[in-house]
């Protein structure tokens, strides 16, 4: 099945032979096979990747990014820019805020996660995540509404959701369910040589087909938006941080931890359109699948390149200079 939804990459290259210069640009591959395709013979050291960031909206992300650093920008046919590599990166980590957050999925009402999707949304702190979902067959077909099964916080600027769409329960699992597996880093790097290290894993969690997660923004904003997105098939949900919050414990706070004594009525307000949704055309149980009829949860646990693709072998077309 063709993915309706692709994860790129948005990356900062330096040159030993160009000291004071950073490449700014987008990729759907790797960063490290857009460095070494710019390792021509007219260039006389290899491009370094010095920072990555995932997301849905590379393209949008890029642009902004140029924006930001744009009286910096010798050439603007060109993506060099006269800049420290600090503040490149500053420059793509507040783009990534800025254009591939909540405000860029309202297009739709609703998001479908098909087997094959990949999708990676940009947060910002005080975001508001509401699982929704019917807990048995009999309360969806007799017409009783969903239910609320779980809320999650964002707790930093920048942070990472992540939404892995599959065909199987075994290749899932969820830290609150004490899925087997579930603490475990599905994706722990982000490159081949396994050198590049992810961002930190502050929440693992599961959609199972039928349920939908409601996506609020931080209750004091203006505007005040929301998306949904509804799971066809089994999805792996995955929360990174690259500057944890702390609790009073010296621990990071997690994506399950819930800071709020009570929504705000605007996230409540969200939160009751998406109950109100007809059911989902498809659906399977939570609970009680210990009966044989479902298949169990997290007992096939998948290499990271298969929810990474990237992270496969790259495929040259024929004819195709070697990499």
């Amino acid at each position: 099945m063709t993915p309706q939804h692709k994860i790129g990459f948005v990356y900062v290259l330096t040159n030993k032979a160009m000291p004071d210069i950073v490449k700014v640009g987008f990729s759907s591959w790797l960063p490290e096979d857009r460095a070494r395709d710019l390792y021509t013979s007219g260039v006389p050291a290899p491009f370094e990747v010095a920072f990555r960031t995932a997301t849905s909206w590379p393209e949008a992300v890029e642009r902004r990014a140029h924006e930001l650093l744009s009286v910096d920008r010798p050439n603007p046919r060109r993506e060099f820019f006269t800049v420290p590599v600090d503040q490149a990166i500053d420059a793509v980590r507040m783009a990534a805020v800025d254009v591939a957050g909540i405000d860029s999925w309202q297009e739709s009402d609703r998001y479908l996660v098909g087997p094959t999707d990949r999708l990676a949304m940009t947060l910002e702190a005080g975001q508001i995540f509401a699982l929704i979902s019917w807990t048995s067959l009999q309360s969806l077909v007799s017409g009783h509404p969903a239910e609320i099964i779980d809320l999650w916080q964002a707790h930093s600027n920048g942070d990472l959701l992540e939404i892995f769409g599959t065909s199987s329960p075994g290749h899932v699992a969820g830290f609150s369910d004490n899925h087997p597996g579930g603490d475990v880093d599905p994706v722990p790097y982000l490159d081949r040589s396994q050198s590049a290290a992810n961002g930190m894993l502050i929440g693992r969690e599961t959609l199972f087909p039928g349920d939908r997660l409601v996506w609020v923004s931080e209750p004091l904003s203006d505007p005040h938006v929301s998306v949904i997105f509804e799971a066809s098939n089994y999805c792996q949900v995955i929360n990174r941080t690259w500057s944890p919050v702390m609790t009073e414990y010296g621990i990071p706070r997690l994506l399950n931890d819930f800071g709020y004594d009570s929504p705000e009525p605007e996230v409540a307000n969200a939160i009751r359109t998406a109950l109100a949704l007809p059911p989902p055309r498809s659906w399977a149980p939570r609970d009680d699948r210990d009966s044989g009829e479902w298949a169990p949860i997290g007992d096939e646990p998948q290499h990271p390149d298969y929810w990474l693709p990237q992270l496969q072998p790259r495929k040259r077309r024929k004819g195709s200079s070697p990499s």
